[in-house]
């Protein structure tokens, strides 16, 4: 049975509010027929260009790398000694990771967005939207469009910078028309920015009965930037997938094997569903499958079903594998500011 995600479960800070400036239109097909044109690409490339936020060995990679894989009991290990040094980014990410987990942590993430925001971190202020949602749930006394003019003065520095976010969000948060929208989003990918074409393509690829000329394009564009290896379109076209009921075919079993290396959260969920169904695997093929999802996302559901090696050294040996399998993901990160992954 595939495992049917049809939302990316990320906070989107950037796109609410943008109203019809985003919605597609036909008239953007050209547009991006010449972007695909000029920057031809038809498999996955053998390297992996896109932005990052963080490189391994950054100081906040590890613990960002543990976000993105909801790992939060290794993001907050990792976060906590640079929010206590006042690093805006630190607190930022420990502030997105805590907000809602309790009646204690809520109020404290409240005031490191804050503080955050204040020490120069564009994403924390715009948390502070009218239109976040999270925000009018856990904050309505606070969300305010000051936030948002805060964001964009930040953004503007950032992208005066170079920054390629920084450039793209300081666009679309100054009322762009959808002409400029589009430019902007065409402009980050060119500069290996995906998730603003893949917003752009998930909003006509979604839709119950798109246009298909629309939907055709929305799906080039998703394979434009999994060609790449951008696990967000990896797994919006896995979904796509899904959708149209093709969820044992050979496409989606090469996207699940492409995310499943990258770290795509949704393709390792399937990685353990399939092998609790795969009657051909033996049981310490399965618990090593089993435990290696648990160390990759803390996903543990799997155990519950499967029984550990009763051998000690057996037991240490499967663990070893299943360690390895872990390490063998590529560690990229892909999340970033305006998408943080949701518990």
């Amino acid at each position: 049975m595939r495992l049917k995600v049809v939302t990316i479960s990320l906070v989107s800070l950037l796109l609410m509010g943008c109203g019809d400036k985003t919605k597609p239109q036909k008239s953007d097909i050209p547009l991006f027929e010449a972007f695909l044109a000029s920057n031809p690409i038809s498999e996955v490339s053998s390297e992996i260009a896109i932005d990052s936020i963080y490189k391994p060995g950054d100081a906040l990679f590890n613990a960002v790398w543990g976000v993105q894989r909801r790992r939060w009991d290794i993001a907050e290990k990792e976060l906590k000694p640079w929010v206590e040094k006042n690093d805006p980014e630190a607190m930022f990410w420990m502030a997105s990771i805590i907000y809602g987990s309790s009646i204690l942590d809520t109020p404290k993430a409240k005031l490191l967005f804050m503080e955050s925001a204040k020490l120069g971190n564009p994403y924390a202020a715009l948390f502070f939207s009218p239109k976040n949602n999270q925000c009018q749930l856990y904050y309505s006394d606070v969300c305010s469009e000051e936030w948002v003019s805060k964001a964009q003065t930040l953004f503007a520095e950032q992208a005066k910078k170079g920054d390629v976010r920084g450039i793209y969000y300081s666009k679309v948060l100054n009322n762009p028309t959808h002409e400029e929208y589009v430019q902007a989003v065409i402009e980050a990918a060119e500069n290996h920015y995906y998730y603003p074409l893949v917003e752009y393509a998930n909003k006509t690829a979604r839709k119950h009965e798109p246009n298909k000329d629309m939907e055709k394009m929305a799906i080039k564009l998703l394979q434009y930037a999994r060609y790449h290896n951008f696990v967000p379109a990896i797994e919006a076209l896995g979904n796509y997938e899904a959708k149209n009921n093709r969820a044992n075919g050979r496409e989606i079993k090469s996207l699940d094997k492409q995310g499943l290396m990258l770290g795509s959260n949704i393709a390792w969920t399937q990685y353990r569903i399939d092998a609790l169904e795969n009657e051909t695997l033996s049981n310490e093929q399965k618990y090593i499958i089993a435990k290696a999802t648990d160390i990759f996302n803390g996903d543990s559901f799997a155990l519950g079903y499967i029984d550990a090696p009763k051998n000690e050294q057996e037991l240490i040996e499967a663990n070893e594998k299943a360690q390895q399998r872990v390490d063998e993901v590529k560690k990229v990160i892909y999340i970033d500011g305006a998408h943080v992954p949701l518990y």
